[in-house]
């Protein structure tokens, strides 16, 4: 076997390695070819002295190295990619299943009762906007009733503008609480399909 076929065989037969392990491996082997070569040996020489092919890929592979293994013809094995994506469906299902319980807990627990306290301090801030209708008020109460005060005009005037405060207030928080909300749920999500968070 020339170095060529010592080489070609080494890189069929190590398909299942991690490509840059392997890379390092190759490497090893044609710096054991260059070493020879430089000496002045026949490559047959080096390649009897490093050994079968086969032999280094069991002994590199271990147990990712099965010769009984209907489909095992090493021009066939699968690369390393491809088994890790064959590990990935496996155990995506159980995964799948066990992340939709623990999120269902979570939300359960945790999320829908904290995310119903934020949305219910939302409403008491966007009700208490409201006081802005205090003017309102005080003319309905004159025009209907006839009473009127200088105290309760001032009052309805002060009310007015806490009112407007609370306005921007329910503003502001609401875009807090919708960001807040969209993004849980878009974690929701990526968990879910499996996406790296």
């Amino acid at each position: 076997m020339n170095r060529q076929q010592f080489m070609q065989a080494m890189e069929i037969h190590l398909r299942p390695m991690d490509p840059l392990e392997r890379a390092e491996l190759l490497a090893d082997y044609e710096q054991h070819f260059e070493m020879g070569l430089r000496e002045g040996r026949p490559a047959e020489e080096i390649a009897r002295e490093l050994g079968h092919p086969i032999e280094i890929a069991k002994e590199a592979l271990g147990d990712r190295y099965d010769a009984h293994t209907p489909g095992s013809d090493p021009f066939y094995a699968p690369t390393f990619e491809e088994m890790r994506s064959q590990q990935k469906k496996g155990n995506r299902a159980a995964r799948n299943f066990f992340t939709a319980i623990g999120l269902f807990f979570l939300n359960i627990i945790l999320a829908i009762p904290l995310g119903l306290t934020l949305w219910s301090v939302w409403l008491t801030i966007a009700s208490l906007s409201l006081l802005v209708l205090a003017p309102v008020a005080a003319a309905v109460d004159f025009l209907y009733f006839g009473h009127f005060e200088y105290s309760e005009l001032f009052v309805s005037i002060g009310v007015f503008g806490i009112g407007i405060l609370f306005a921007i207030a329910t503003k502001s928080v609401f875009k807090s609480f919708k960001s807040i909300t969209l993004q849980y749920i878009r974690w929701n999500q990526k968990t879910m399909k499996g996406d790296d968070v």
